[in-house]
């Protein structure tokens, strides 16, 4: 079972983009690594963003704010799953904004919608490189962050 962790806060330019406690967890579903079970996910993940991006970003030039609603929940869970939690809060803020008829707010917590998006992309891409480490974030077990790894 995954457990819960943290929000990192949005506005903290040290912040983590993958929590590195949720990718030891899905690491732990594949001691050995031997089935190639954390890059599946990560791929999976990736795939799905790019395709949920894309959507998001037509929902929004389109004024089509349930789409919008249910790309953000279906980005929600699954960014939490991989230790994305910033841009999961982030869904979860924009899902929520949508439900509340609230879209009027909704520019600016898009545009960091797609900012954190892109961050989000690059450390996966950077996990699915075969020279990342094993632990996934290296130097002393900090978090990776936007610009690599955050110091310990």
């Amino acid at each position: 079972m995954l457990e819960a962790r943290p929000t990192p806060d949005l506005d903290d330019p040290h912040r983590s983009v993958l929590d590195s406690a949720s990718l030891d967890q899905l690491r732990q579903l594949d001691p050995t690594g031997g089935t190639g079970f954390l890059a599946r996910v990560l791929g999976t993940y990736l795939k799905s963003l790019e395709r949920h991006e894309a959507e998001a970003q037509q929902a929004r030039q389109a004024a089509q704010w349930d789409a919008l609603a249910r790309t953000a929940h279906t980005l929600k869970s699954a960014s939490a799953s991989v230790g994305a939690l910033a841009f999961s809060q982030l869904c979860a803020d924009i899902e929520g904004l949508v439900r509340r008829q609230e879209v009027d707010q909704l520019d600016g917590l898009l545009d960091r919608f797609f900012a954190e998006a892109g961050r989000v992309r690059g450390a996966i891409q950077a996990q699915l490189e075969p020279s990342a480490p094993p632990s996934g974030v290296g130097f002393g077990g900090g978090q990776m962050s936007a610009d690599g790894p955050a110091a310990s």
